[in-house]
């Protein structure tokens, strides 16, 4: 009987043990910061065009993990070396005015005002394990071996001679000439352009949805019948 009591004993001080292993690994500063966001880019390339569309970079402002999703990504050195290789490239420059010119980048910025968003970096901000996180992700001490290592990377050598490369200078100068450029500022000429605009803002699926079901409410006196809300149709940015 002893014997019994004593393997039982020992099976659920095990057990115990396991699981309290688990649950100080799934709050520790680097399980945290490592934890990956969905929907977030994966690769340096993907985040510098994430972040310079201004129809989807508000979002890692709105949920605390893709704000250290994208922390995380930019204090890279190899996000740098990417980052400044691209913005050699006009195309990025196009690409980012036009998503700014773009309806949905009202929407995009809108549904950082929603109550739900504040209640979620309040709730974020009580969280001793985020600023653990968080501090992890710039003090990590192989990130700052990283960074000690950059300047011997080729790659950094690499975008340092392309400043060299007369092509680049060539592309930048015939941007003038390019029918995309023209496209994208004769939107502003466009009725149906404004139209896009208006219908966003008025448009309740652009904010959160806390403000958006405000919006969505019943008209006074008229019980079951929704706000009519005017939808115009979007231009469509140029190069997509």
């Amino acid at each position: 009987m002893k014997t019994k009591r004593l393997l039982l004993a020992l099976a659920l001080a095990g057990w115990c043990a396991t699981g309290l292993a688990q649950t100080t690994a799934a709050v520790t500063p680097q399980a945290a910061a490592a934890s990956p966001a969905a929907g977030m880019p994966k690769t340096h390339e993907e985040w510098v065009r994430y972040l310079s569309d201004f129809t989807r970079n508000a979002d890692m402002m709105a949920d605390p993990k893709k704000f250290m999703a994208a922390a995380s990504a930019v204090s890279e050195p190899q996000f740098l070396v990417t980052a400044m290789n691209a913005m050699m490239d006009p195309n990025l420059y196009m690409a980012s005015v036009a998503s700014l010119m773009d309806p949905r980048a009202y929407a995009n910025y809108a549904r950082t005002m929603d109550p739900a968003m504040a209640a979620a970096w309040m709730q974020a901000l009580l969280d001793p394990n985020f600023f653990s996180a968080l501090t992890y992700v710039f003090t990590d001490p192989n990130k700052l071996m990283r960074w000690a290592m950059m300047p011997m990377d080729p790659k950094v050598m690499s975008v340092a001679l392309s400043l060299l490369n007369p092509n680049i200078y060539l592309r930048w100068g015939t941007t003038g000439l390019d029918p995309r450029l023209w496209n994208m500022l004769s939107n502003t000429m466009n009725p149906a352009w404004y139209g896009g605009w208006a219908g966003g803002m008025a448009n309740p699926q652009s904010y959160g949805p806390t403000v958006g079901g405000w919006m969505q409410a019943p008209a006074a006196g008229l019980p079951g019948m929704a706000v009519p809300v005017p939808v115009y149709p979007a231009p469509v940015p140029p190069g997509q």
